[in-house]
């Protein structure tokens, strides 16, 4: 019996080079459950190398989604993981992928997650990484930190698969325990965070310490809600706090 909530998990691959990487990447979402992969900007891959390297997982790979702009192809997701190897000042914080697994496990019972991977060469750029929830690192020997795409890929499916609850029904009284819940999606989110930061800029936060210290409260305010998951009902509260707020500011 395939996971339901496998349905809602989405291995997301931001221009992928290799077809042959496309292609094992397609392998291995299938080996742990797996079906929804989308491409954004990639290279050929309908292709024999992509085939090959698919092993029989030709359904995965035919079956991909293509877009031109990650903001597309997340816009109606209420998670957002994005995957890192470098750190820095714009990067705050990156937690390991275990520091956010069981949130995946639980917002996929009900909402869409999506996990994004980089270019094999150079990752995800700063901007790409603003568009997540939450920022995370694979722990791998510091000395050779990095991984081939479709093992990153494999490692994220196989922790998710093996930290998944079995999809056999469950007794009466474990089934009220932990309900799921339904997420604000993250065009939702981004529309609160573009409010929030309207109404601060009219507080004056960032006059004194320039736009780098909005900035940072920002990234803050997203690392914040981007750990916790925010329900429709909580964005549009904040949002009508912000509202009120506007309403009492002399501009």
């Amino acid at each position: 019996m395939e996971h339901k909530s496998f349905q809602n998990i989405h291995i997301v691959l931001v221009e992928p080079q290799s077809s042959g990487n496309i292609g094992s990447v397609a392998r291995a979402m299938k080996n742990t459950g797996f079906k929804n992969l989308i491409l954004i900007n990639p290279a050929d891959y309908k292709n024999d190398k992509a085939y090959k390297m698919a092993c029989k997982a030709d359904d995965v790979l035919l079956g991909a989604k293509v877009f031109t702009k990650l903001s597309n192809a997340i816009k109606d997701s209420s998670l957002v993981i994005g995957t890192t190897r470098r750190k820095g000042r714009m990067r705050y914080p990156v937690m390991t992928f275990y520091d956010v697994l069981p949130q995946i496990v639980k917002t996929s019972k009900k909402n869409k997650v999506s996990v994004i991977f980089g270019r094999e060469d150079k990752g995800l750029s700063n901007e790409e990484l603003k568009l997540c929830s939450n920022i995370v690192e694979i722990p791998t020997n510091k000395n050779y930190p990095s991984l081939n795409l479709s093992h990153a890929v494999f490692l994220v499916c196989y922790e998710i698969f093996r930290a998944t609850p079995s999809p056999f029904p469950l007794p009466a009284w474990e089934r009220v325990r932990g309900q799921s819940i339904t997420l604000a999606t993250m065009d939702e989110i981004n529309d609160m965070y573009i409010h929030l930061e309207k109404t601060l800029q009219k507080l004056d936060y960032g006059e004194k310490g320039g736009t780098h210290l909005l900035d940072a409260i920002m990234r803050g305010f997203k690392r914040l809600f981007g750990r916790t998951g925010l329900m429709q009902k909580e964005v549009n509260m904040l949002r009508g706090i912000c509202a009120q707020i506007e309403k009492r500011t002399v501009s």
